[in-house]
């Protein structure tokens, strides 16, 4: 009777030390499911290896500053939560220079909630193919670098979803303040497409402050949705040829607003990946008070004409709303809708339909909404010459 009243004992202390382990919400489907890592300090290593983590594992790091960074890797259909979590880069010093985030063969994985700050360096690091990956209700604050795919190499596309390196990729809901260039990589050269990101979605996203130049950049994109994002107060003081949306590639981008900001606002170097042409669609989107260039960017290359890996693809730019553009009052690009380099390179064309326009330096003169070549078709655009100041 003792040694049974024992063995009793001791299960219920085995027990209790489990669901110590565990943290609870009243969210959580599964309690047995969610398990909370780290101390609230120092450095964290997630790693999935050997199955560690099952299927639908919610994994909590304990809230604290984290000065040495986080790294996660080798996980699949799990979600990683850092509310309250801080990875601290100790304002750039040598000490945090390198403290962020980074991530490594993640598959079906949501990283959600961490705050990065301070950084000298990449605020998050992909080091290698991820697919269904999101990172959601992010912040990155003071940041040197932005979001970066490392280069070390390169992931040739033969036209299958297997050799795609970003697959359904998502930033969502998220912050950016004073951070640098976000660089997904991707690249067209020498015959071939390497690093190539596929149904991108950039989402719900605040970006503020900073002199990143091109704020997001993908070279080789396979159908991008940007949407329901506000950007203002980029580059105030970087009179570089930026693109704040800069995409090789084709999608859409809509509902987005700009203010007081220099680049164009969203760009696309036009590229179908595979034999069928797609169109990019602009619409909807608002660009108020931008320095320098046009809102939008329309530009193709010859070296991105790959028999039997790429063609043509085409803009329809419809709907949107620019005004006061090239306030710098700068004499080498006039402030318009679109610097359009349709020249036939590649044979794409651009639409350019039902825009409303006030306030470009210089004033349009006899409707000509562009700049360089003229759009294929021009319909429905309306500048409103007594309009002046800005809102």
């Amino acid at each position: 009777m003792k040694k049974t009243i024992f063995i009793l004992i001791i299960i219920a202390f085995i027990g209790s030390v489990a669901k110590a382990q565990v943290k609870t919400s009243s969210s959580d489907t599964s309690a047995a499911n969610t398990i909370v890592l780290g101390r609230g300090a120092g450095f964290l290593i997630i790693d999935g290896a050997n199955n560690t983590y099952p299927p639908g594992t919610r994994i909590i790091v304990k809230p604290g500053i984290y000065t040495n960074g986080l790294i996660v890797q080798n996980l699949k259909d799990v979600t990683i939560c850092g509310k309250d979590v801080t990875i601290d880069g100790l304002s750039q010093t040598e000490e945090g220079f390198n403290s962020c985030l980074n991530i490594s063969k993640l598959t079906n994985v949501t990283i959600t909630g961490f705050t990065t700050q301070n950084n000298g360096y990449r605020m998050l690091n992909i080091n290698s193919r991820m697919v269904n990956v999101t990172l959601d209700s992010l912040s990155f604050i003071n940041c040197n670098q932005g979001i970066y795919v490392n280069n070390n190499n390169k992931l040739i596309w033969d036209g299958t979803d297997a050799t795609v390196n970003l697959l359904n990729f998502k930033i969502t809901n998220s912050e950016f303040i004073n951070c640098g260039t976000n660089d997904l990589n991707g690249g067209i050269e020498k015959g071939y497409v390497f690093n190539l990101v596929k149904n991108l979605v950039v989402s719900n996203n605040i970006f503020s402050g900073g002199n990143p130049g091109n704020l997001i950049a993908c070279r080789a994109v396979d159908g991008f949705k940007i949407f329901h994002n506000t950007i203002d107060g980029i580059n105030p003081i970087n009179n570089d040829d930026n693109r704040l949306m800069m995409m090789t590639g084709n999608g859409d981008a809509y509902e987005n607003k700009f203010t007081n900001y220099e680049g164009h606002a969203i760009a696309v170097w036009p590229v179908s990946f595979g034999k069928v042409v797609k169109t990019s669609h602009f619409y909807n989107n608002t660009c108020i008070g931008a320095r320098r260039y046009a809102a939008f960017e329309f530009q193709e290359f010859r070296e991105y004409a790959i028999r039997g890996v790429t063609t043509k693809s085409d803009l329809i730019v419809n709907n949107n709303t620019c005004g006061d553009i090239n306030t710098d009052h700068w004499t080498d690009y006039p402030g318009t809708f679109i610097d359009n380099y349709q020249f036939g390179y590649m044979g794409g064309k651009v639409t350019l339909t039902n825009n409303k326009g006030y306030n470009f330096f210089p004033a349009p003169t006899n409707n000509v909404y562009w700049n360089l070549a003229k759009p294929a078709v021009v319909y429905g655009n309306i500048y409103d010459y007594t309009r002046k100041s800005k809102d």
